[in-house]
This record gives C-alpha cells, structure tokens and sequence, in this order.
C-alpha cells in the first residue's frame, strides 16, 4: 500500500502528552489544524506571526520569544464542535440504489491540547518547545449509510515537537530556527459490498504511521515598540512508514476474485508546508491591530495511492490546489488586568468540487471569533476564546469502484478554547 500525499493527512513526550486526542474535522483548510493557542482564537490567527504575546510564538513564530524575559510556560486547550449532515442518495457499480440512511453528524467532537515553553538563556538569546496537534480529521458515518463503499470512518493524527533557538541580532531583528519532529498515524475503513452474496458487508481497514522530519525558520522585525512583521516558514514533513491492508466479511468468492486480502503495507504520506506572514500595530495604549496571511502547499496532495503488497490496488485522484488564510483583528485593553479581542477570517478550501470525497467533504470557510484574557500581575495569565466558522455548503459527486455517491453536506463548527501562561 502506498498513501501518497494522503488525507490522512514526535516521539516520547508529545505521543504521552497527546496520547488519545482524536483531531475531529480539520478546522482549517484540507486537514491542517490552526487551534495552537487560546489567545490567538480570540483575534483569528490575526497577527499571530507578529504578536509574540506568550510562549505560543515558539510554534507561529519562534523569533518573537526575543520579546519575552525569564521563563514562561503555557498550555492550551480548544475544544471542537464541528458539524457535517449529508443529504442524497449513492449507486451500486451496476447503477443499483443503495440503501441506507444519511450517516448522522459525521463531523466528530475533539479536544486539541498544545503545550509551550519559552526561556532566557541570555539578554539575546531564547530557547523554545512547541508540542501540539497541526494537522488531524476524523469523520465517523453510520455503519449502514448510504455512501459507505466510499467511506466509514477516517482519522489521521500529526503529533509535532518543534524546538527552537531565537537570536535578536539587531534591536530590531531577530531570527530563529528549529528542527520539527512530527508523528502521524492514520486509519480508513470502508464497507465492502457483497453483492448479497451474505447478509451483511464486509470491511476493509487500513492504517499506518510513521515518525517525520522537517525543519522551521522565522524572522520578526520591530520598527518600533508598537509595530512589528513577522514570517514564518514550516517546512513539509514526508513520512514513509510499514502499515497494513486488512479485510473482514468479505464473501470468500469476491475476494478471491478482487483480490481483497489481508496484507502488510508501505505508505507514503507528506503533510505540506506552509508560509505565514504577520503584522502588528498599537494605535493607543489601550487599542491594536493586526493581520495574517498565510499559504499552505495542498497542491502536493494529488493522488490517494494504495499498492497492497498482495492483492487489490487502488487510485483516486485529488489534484487539490493551494490555499490562502486570511485574517484581521483587533484588542482592547482598558487597563493592566483585562484584555478583549476579536477578529475575523477567510479559509480557503484545497479540495475541488470535482474531487470531493465523503472522507473530507470541505468548502471555504468564514471565521468570527472573540475573546477575553485576564492578567494575574506579573505571573499568569488566562486566556478564553471562541470561534464560529460558517461552511460554504458542499456538494459531492464521487464514483469509486464500488458505487457512485451524489448529494450535498450542511457543514459548521464551534470552537471554545481555555488556556495560561505561567511567568517565572
């Protein structure tokens, strides 16, 4: 089996950390996760490549820990309430109705943790760690829908561990760098059709997983003490792991026939690289602004390539496009304890319309969020955020060997995220 460029999308610490986080449907474009910090829910990513507010910055841009003095250690957790409702109707590969229901809510809830760590080692010098969830999906339909020869349940996880070393060259320079440690697991199961051959069908599941490496560079440039860029690059990471092919219920004459067999695996899967660039502007002591662009390489996602090493194979084309995120926000902070923020964003969508599947049925997405933050003095700081995202309604029309699948998805999300920052 190989997974090139897959859907489905780093050692010891971060797998204990992350152990049992299921990612839910990816709430940024393609299966990227952007739900990497409390106080930067609240604005929309806005600005989050410039802010350099709290330890976070050691993932969105690791050359703003220059900004930050002593040791600060914060953690984060968004909890996803994403929705997906498909409604129309699927085909045998003999143009037969199938019968079956609309699957429910395949859209499942997740809780995506982060951790941060930020200390001084001298006057210009930071060491980071960023361990979180960048990229992750899980959709769950109901075992006897009508679209389940295209798909059952599908669950990719990336677990990544950035560490980073930032250097202010300049007063108004600073650069930084870092190795990324990303490991991913991924499970699809499909139903397979026994063309009443049994009472029931049969199950085919693949899995796999792997441990990648990548690497992370950034810049910050501060004009001034209110206004400040940054840019952020993180590299692809490509895995190449051993999974397996395996098959349940299938009638013994069509998987002879198919060649549906049980079978050890080889897997490729790349997760893309991506490009942010951010700006921040005080107007007042109490009031700034800022915004965000971000790029994201989902073109690398072309084809879903599965070679079992014994028996069926298997292609189907994505050919997905790049994608730009886009965001602006502002805060408020009427005095030293209380800050509020908001902020709005656009999400493109990677995926084709004549290349949607039902394992990620997505479409371009519109952000409004808002949030509050509460300064402990000179120690803590907890930050609450919230996000809706509206989701263009989708539509699907995906043929596959078993069937053909044609309706639309209502799609939306919530999203409530709690987090702190210690200061020593």
């Amino acid at each position: 089996m190989t997974i090139r460029q897959c859907r489905a999308g780093a050692a010891g610490l971060a797998v204990t950390l992350m152990a049992g986080v299921a990612a839910g449907p990816a709430v940024a474009s393609g299966f990227q996760l952007k739900e990497q910090g409390a106080e930067g829910l609240g604005n929309a990513y806005a600005g989050a490549s410039a802010k350099a507010y709290d330890p976070s910055t050691a993932f969105f841009n690791p050359a703003g820990m220059t900004r930050l003095s002593g040791t600060h250690v914060g953690a984060s957790g968004a909890y996803i309430m994403p929705s997906a409702r498909f409604s129309g109707g699927a085909t045998s590969a003999f143009g037969t109705p199938i019968a079956g229901g609309s699957g429910g809510d395949a859209a499942v809830d997740a809780f995506i943790p982060s951790v941060y760590g930020v200390t001084e080692l001298t006057d210009d010098l930071r060491l980071g760690l960023a361990i979180n969830v960048p990229f992750g999906l899980s959709t769950e339909y109901d075992a006897g829908w009508v679209g389940r020869y295209q798909a059952l349940d599908s669950y990719l996880e990336s677990i990544s561990l950035m560490p980073s070393l930032a250097y202010r060259i300049t007063d108004g320079l600073s650069v930084a760098a870092g190795p990324v440690f990303q490991y991913t697991s991924v499970r699809l199961t499909t139903a397979i059709n026994n063309l009443g051959l049994l009472p029931h069908d049969g199950l085919q599941k693949l899995t796999g997983q792997d441990l990648g490496f990548g690497f992370n560079v950034a810049a910050l440039y501060e004009f001034n003490d209110t206004t400040r860029i940054g840019i952020n690059y993180r590299s692809r990471v490509h895995h190449t792991f051993d999974g397996k092919s395996e098959y349940a219920n299938v009638h013994p004459v069509l998987a002879a026939r198919g060649g549906l067999v049980d079978s050890d695996a080889e897997a490729e899967l790349t997760t893309p690289d991506t490009l942010s660039v951010g700006a921040y502007h005080e107007v007042s002591p109490e009031w700034a602004i800022m915004g965000e662009v971000a790029w994201t390489n989902w073109s690398l996602f072309d084809e879903l390539a599965v070679d079992a090493e014994v028996g069926a194979d298997s292609r189907t084309v994505e050919n997905w496009h790049d994608t730009v995120f886009a965001s602006i926000g502002a805060l408020w902070r009427p005095n030293e304890h209380w800050t509020f923020r908001a902020g709005v964003a656009y999400d493109m969508s990677p995926i084709p319309d004549e290349h949607r599947t039902a394992r990620i049925p997505g479409e371009d997405r519109y952000w409004l969020a808002g949030g509050v933050s509460y300064n402990f003095e000179d120690w803590l700081t907890v930050d609450v955020g919230y996000t809706h995202i509206f989701v263009n309604e989708s539509s699907i029309d995906e043929t596959t060997s078993q069937g053909r699948l044609v309706g639309e998805y209502e799609n939306g999300i919530d999203i409530v995220s709690l987090g702190g920052t210690l200061r020593f």
